[in-house]
């Protein structure tokens, strides 16, 4: 029996939003769903979407009747009325990162979800960044030996976001990376968050996620020339350097062996695989549209954005308190 095309209705077609209609057009093209169009408050700016891109638009809730998904990429305050109303509507749902405005809407969501039958899925664009398959199974395979730390930055000068600080927006990447080459939570939370430019939302961060005996740095700031994403894995027996953004990764074969009563260092070989280059957007957006047909929980869902904001509140109240916040 043939699976009936996902039917994706997108709401918010902001900076980002207009990358997921790119995109969810170039999935319509390749018959893997049906895109009812776009709604969005700003009537100027469908009119100019409609234009662009020859898609119907919607200024009202007419378009959630057919559809039998729904994409959120509003605003982050209103991620958490729009998705509770696509649960409740039986609508499934992809809400962009952070998931929403705080840890209470994301655990409510949570709630709802759990009282249904439909697909619930966060944004968490860097799980679909095909290089990371390729850094995990370096890890299993045991070539960098046990993790000591990992250390991400997440840094370039750019305009500042207007609705989320930098801690919630870009740090939460790597903080969700750590998570995922962890595999498991961290234990306690150290941050320092900074307003350079206004007190309304941080715009530079330093976070510590303690893991054990591991732990993971993470610097991001809207400041430094250039553009920065990348993610280093430090192991006991050599080391991968993870370019987030050119999918490019770098295993190095360094370590420091027992020399004495100290330690020498030992620099080996240096290796760069080919990887094919994907869009991550892509990937992640399709993964949707694979989990409504095949009813399956996606590889970021509620519990992922919940663990996430839970980390981003306490790395937000250590940096008030100016202490480290243990986590159960």
């Amino acid at each position: 029996m043939k699976k009936k095309i996902p039917s994706i209705l997108l709401v918010g077609v902001g900076r980002w939003g207009k990358n997921h209609l790119r995109v969810l057009l170039k999935l319509q093209a390749e018959g893997l769903c049906r895109l009812i169009g776009v709604q969005a408050r700003n009537s100027q700016r469908l009119e100019s979407i409609a234009k662009e891109f020859g898609v119907r638009t919607f200024s009202d809730d007419q378009g959630w009747e057919e559809a039998g998904a729904i994409d959120i990429t509003v605003p982050t305050h209103d991620h958490f009325i729009l998705a509770k109303k696509a649960l409740l509507a039986g609508k499934d749902v992809l809400i962009e990162k952070p998931m929403t405005a705080s840890l209470t809407e994301a655990e409510e969501l949570e709630r709802i979800h759990a009282n249904s039958s439909q697909i619930l899925m966060a944004g968490h664009i860097f799980c679909y960044n095909p290089a990371l398959d390729y850094v995990k199974k370096i890890i299993v395979s045991g070539k960098i030996g046990k993790i000591r730390f990992l250390r991400g930055r997440f840094m370039g000068f750019r305009d500042k976001d207007i609705d989320v600080g930098i801690l919630a927006t870009t740090a939460m990447h790597f903080i969700y990376l750590s998570n995922s080459l962890m595999g498991k939570p961290p234990k306690a939370v150290w941050a320092k968050v900074d307003y350079l430019l206004d007190p309304v939302l941080d715009d530079y961060c330093l976070v510590r996620l303690d893991y054990g005996p591991e732990f993971s740095l993470i610097e991001a700031d809207f400041f430094t020339p250039g553009k920065f994403r990348t993610f280093d894995i430090l192991g006991t027996h050599g080391s991968i350097i993870f370019d987030v953004i050119n999918q490019k990764v770098e295993l190095r074969d360094e370590k420091h062996v027992p020399f004495g009563d100290h330690f020498k260092t030992h620099a080996g070989s240096v290796s760069n695989p080919d990887i094919e280059y994907q869009e991550p957007l892509y990937l992640e957006l399709r993964h949707f549209l694979e989990c409504i047909q095949e009813r399956k929980e996606p590889l970021t869902g509620i519990k992922d954005g919940v663990a996430i904001l839970r980390i981003i509140e306490a790395a937000y109240e250590s940096s008030r308190l100016d202490k480290t916040i243990l986590l159960s």
